[in-house]
């Protein structure tokens, strides 16, 4: 296949060595719907399953197709498809690329263009692009809507802010739209001794993963930062700009309104903080907000609201779509049906009704949505108009081994957010000259 030599390196690398779980392929059938046609299907083990698993349900129900759908853990996943790739077993019709992988299968060629398929494919112009996600140029190796359509978005998954209305309308408190509010209204529900945190979200870090630095990027974003000067013109790290200096003292800051000692506040441990009405305020990715509304382990049911991270701007982690670039023709036109179904708005609407974090616009209207849910999804939809994908770039986990500690650090106040800044430039340029990729 094209690309081999690069992508046993990056297997390599990861130290990818597992070996590929014995599995059948999708059957033929000329890539047409069909009874008797089998789509087989890779996915993440998430508490989303189930709501994957109705759309599933019904995409067989209407069409006659078998869906052969194969979980793995969250983080055997990759190596699954990276295997696939790399040996030419095709296992999968169908792969399930999470968004922080997906410059990386692009740059290796590993994803099959769409249009390849089918010339006359377009996204639907409700399907929500995250700034250009589904589309790649390969020139600048970024992900733009003049690009190769090579993905299309499954799960809609970004930051949203949670926040306990009931103390909120105790100490007549407004739901902040900046992060200087944030650790204001954070401050007084402390001093009030209205909750035992201020606020609480990831800060523990895990180097070589996407944990502290993704809830990170949402106050980077919205002080106006970025990682990178421009990406796909200038890759020079942006760490010792004002805003990212401004964004580590806001994240400093809003780690002393939480637990002692912020290194061992992963996402569960924030999200239990919340459930237990132990803090007042919770920062959190979309896919746990409904958790708050959990009766069997939420203390403040009812007792919540949502809105739009402070600062306007979520960062995006969502789950993709996409057919292996080399996979047998007779087998591209059914996986490719398998995509469009489950990301159309009836496809959608399933989802959504059974609990998932829909990429279409109009299946957050959809009839069946629980009321209980309906508060956070109004949230989420207005939130990924504007939503922004700060890790879409080839060396994300040579950028993660760097940035994890050192903002882990940061929050906890071992270093100073202008040492751990000045610091995390530093080994960033060095990050990017190794990359080979431009800067000015």
């Amino acid at each position: 296949m094209n690309n081999n030599t690069r992508l046993v390196a990056v297997i390599g690398t990861m130290g990818l060595a597992a070996s590929l779980t014995a599995c059948s392929g999708g059957g033929g059938g000329g890539g047409a719907l069909g009874s008797g046609e089998t789509v087989t299907v890779i996915t993440s083990q998430a508490p989303w399953n189930p709501a994957y698993d109705a759309v599933v349900a019904a995409y067989e129900a209407e069409t006659g197709v078998d869906v052969d759908l194969r979980s793995f853990p969250n983080d055997e996943v990759k190596t699954q498809m990276l295997n696939d790739a790399q040996t030419g077993t095709h296992a999968f019709d169908v792969y399930q690329v999470n968004e922080v992988d997906m410059a990386q299968f692009n740059v290796s060629g590993l994803l099959m263009p769409l249009q390849d398929i089918d010339p006359d494919y377009q996204l639907d112009e409700e399907v929500f692009t995250y700034g250009g996600l589904p589309y790649w140029d390969e020139e600048t190796k970024t992900f733009t809507e003049e690009g190769v359509l090579t993905s299309v978005p499954l799960l809609g998954n970004l930051q949203v802010f949670i926040y306990r209305s009931d103390i909120y309308e105790q100490l007549g408190l407004e739901v902040p739209e900046t992060w200087a509010a944030t650790i204001a209204n954070g401050q007084e529900v402390i001093d009030a001794e209205a909750a035992r945190y201020g606020y609480v979200q990831r800060f523990q870090g895990v180097p070589g993963t996407p944990q502290v630095t993704y809830d990170f990027a949402g106050i980077l974003l919205g002080e106006g930062g970025s990682f990178f000067r421009e990406q796909g013109v200038d890759w020079t790290p942006a760490m010792d700009s004002e805003e990212a200096i401004r964004a580590a003292t806001i994240f400093r800051d809003l780690a002393e309104l939480g637990p002692d000692d912020p290194k061992a506040v992963g996402q569960a441990e924030a999200i239990a903080a919340m459930q237990a009405g132990d803090s007042a305020q919770l920062s959190v990715v979309a896919a746990a907000a409904n958790s708050m509304n959990d009766e069997a382990n939420s203390n403040v049911l009812g007792k919540v609201g949502f809105a739009e991270l402070p600062g306007g701007i979520a960062a995006t982690g969502t789950w993709n779509l996409a057919v292996p670039a080399d996979l047998p023709e007779e087998r591209t036109g059914p996986a490719l049906d398998f995509i469009k179904w489950v990301s159309s708005e009836e496809g959608m609407e399933v989802f959504v009704e059974a609990g998932g974090i829909p990429t279409r616009s109009d299946a957050y209207d959809a009839d069946g949505i629980e009321e209980s849910a309906q508060a956070y999804l109004d949230v989420v939809r207005q939130a990924s108009e504007t939503a922004q994908g700060p890790f879409r770039f080839e060396f994300m986990g040579e950028f993660l081994t760097v940035t994890e500690p050192i903002l882990a650090a940061i929050a906890a106040g071992d270093v100073s957010p202008e040492e751990g800044m000045t610091q995390m430039q530093s080994e960033l340029t060095a990050v990017v000259q190794e990359a080979g990729y431009p800067m000015n």
